[in-house]
């Protein structure tokens, strides 16, 4: 074999495992959760809350703050890992008009890395007991409905597909999201009031139908969520979130004042932010998993040809012994007389004359 063919196919099978390796061993190893994982959203919107200064007070009249201007953070990031499961932080606060922090949510939920479904909480981590989707979407989100857990009424509800469309210059998958019932979280629960004084209520809200109530009137609270995700198709990145929350006070069964109610979504530049993100992480996913692999092999096989075809090439060229030069006759090979006529024609024509 010439030196180049067995150059030419030693890049060839080279370039063959770099390429399996980048598909098989790179792309699942780098597509999943990474540790140290971390994502903000931006909202904006309006709350509706109890007021805890006027509660304590006992300015009932004036405890409800109603539709406040707010802005939002939430920042879901990785504490801890453990092979293919990761335990996320998920925090969101929301700031009034001054900037400073008006309400504070907080979970950790320990998830499969690849489709952000519930695991294991792993040794030596915390995280909160869940069923279903939780601080996100799989990272190959598909057009089916997924269980979805929602935190405040500690329930499983699904996250209904509903369609795509683009959002900033990115294809999404559109899921809804509705859940009411009894508040849960213990959380929440327990910095609310278990009851109050019917002339507090009444104060509170003067419609409430409280006639038959004692005069501490017991209270439950049932929450209600109603959110909007859209999800990258290619890296299942929210790009955005429209989202209504709310706790309402009852008394059985009949509803007295809201205890809160937020109304947000994602601001445009969070969501170009994220659209950003989602592009840039599709194409490094894509160069890994296709277009690296299949165009090394691509050109590998280019190579492989090229080394046949060089082989051949030489094969059909046959090559004389001596390189191609021509083949001296040897001189005692020539015909008699030839070696004398030679001579003569060489000879002085002075010895010629004297010569017997």
């Amino acid at each position: 074999m010439r030196r180049a063919t067995w150059i030419l196919s030693s890049v060839s099978v080279l370039l063959v495992a770099a390429g399996a390796v980048s598909k098989f061993a790179v792309y699942p190893g780098l597509h999943q959760m990474p540790d140290d994982a971390e994502g903000t959203m931006k909202f904006q919107g309006t709350i509706t809350a109890l007021d805890p200064q006027a509660m304590a007070k006992g300015d009932f009249a004036n405890a409800i703050i109603r539709d406040l201007p707010v802005t939002a953070d939430r920042k879901v990031k990785a504490v801890h890992t453990a092979g293919s499961t990761i335990v996320l932080n998920d925090r969101t606060e929301v700031f009034g008009p001054t900037g400073a922090v008006v309400s504070t949510s907080e979970h950790q939920y320990a998830v499969d890395r690849r489709n952000l479904l519930e695991r294991p909480t792993p040794k030596g981590a915390q995280a909160e007991p869940h069923t279903g989707l939780s601080a996100g979407f799989p990272l190959t989100p598909e057009k089916r409905d997924y269980p979805f857990w929602d935190s405040e009424t500690q329930t499983t509800v699904p996250a209904r597909y509903d369609g795509s469309e683009d959002r900033e210059g990115r294809k999404v998958y559109i899921y809804r999201i509705v859940a009411q019932g009894p508040l849960a979280d213990k959380a929440v629960k327990d910095a609310l009031p278990a009851a109050l004084p019917k002339t507090a209520l009444l104060a509170i809200n003067p419609a409430a139908p409280l006639a038959s109530q004692p005069d501490v009137v017991p209270l439950e609270y049932v929450s209600t969520t109603n959110m909007t995700g859209y999800v990258d198709a290619e890296t299942g990145v929210t790009i955005a979130l429209e989202s209504s929350k709310g706790i309402t006070a009852t008394a059985q069964g009949t509803e007295v004042f809201p205890v809160a109610k937020a109304s947000l979504t994602t601001t445009k530049a969070s969501e170009r932010d994220l659209a950003d993100t989602a592009a840039t992480g599709a194409l490094v996913f894509w160069i890994l998993s296709d277009a690296g692999p299949y165009g090394m092999w691509a050109l590998a096989l280019v190579l492989v040809l090229l080394a046949v075809w060089l082989e051949l090439r030489q094969r059909r060229s046959p090559v004389p012994a001596d390189g191609g030069g021509a083949v001296p006759r040897p001189r005692d090979s020539e015909p008699d007389g030839v070696e004398a006529r030679e001579l003569n024609a060489v000879e002085p024509e002075a010895t010629r004359e004297h010569r017997p």
